[in-house]
């Protein structure tokens, strides 16, 4: 039953994203949650801290959307795969930590992927791994 409950936990980490519930998305993570993508310059440690980073993505595209498009488990590994879509409303820092991009109303769209491991119901890591170089493109379009 453990993968089932995994599965469910992340489909429901994906529902609190879409509805933008920063409070619901930060208690899917364990207190010593590592959280890396390739928009920081370093991973981030801690429900907190993983709750300001999509609060940022939130400010930066504030309708954003991630697709849930395939999702499996093996214990406690689980991967999604999804699909990142919004519009650059607000700003957005590089992924060294030392500029930002100004809002363009740019629409984009990323595939990416998340691999996380649970453990008694809360996520201890998250790994997004998507393109950055295509997102900074596709919002510096004009």
């Amino acid at each position: 039953m453990e993968v089932e409950e995994n599965l469910q936990l992340i489909r429901a980490r994906y529902d609190a994203v879409n509805a933008h519930d920063l409070d619901r998305f930060e208690g899917f993570y364990a207190d010593s949650t590592t959280w890396s993508d390739p928009g920081l310059p370093a991973p981030i440690t801690g429900a907190s801290s993983v709750r300001e980073r999509l609060e940022l993505l939130t400010t930066a595209f504030p309708d954003l959307h991630w697709n849930l498009d395939k999702i499996f488990s093996q214990g406690e590994n689980v991967c999604a795969e999804f699909t990142f879509t919004g519009t650059h409303r607000g700003m957005l820092p590089d992924n060294t930590g030392a500029e930002s991009f100004p809002a363009t109303n740019e629409s984009v769209r990323i595939e990416a992927c998340g691999v996380y491991v649970v453990e008694e119901g809360k996520i201890i890591d998250s790994k997004v791994y998507f393109d950055f170089g295509r997102l900074t493109s596709q919002i510096q379009k004009s």
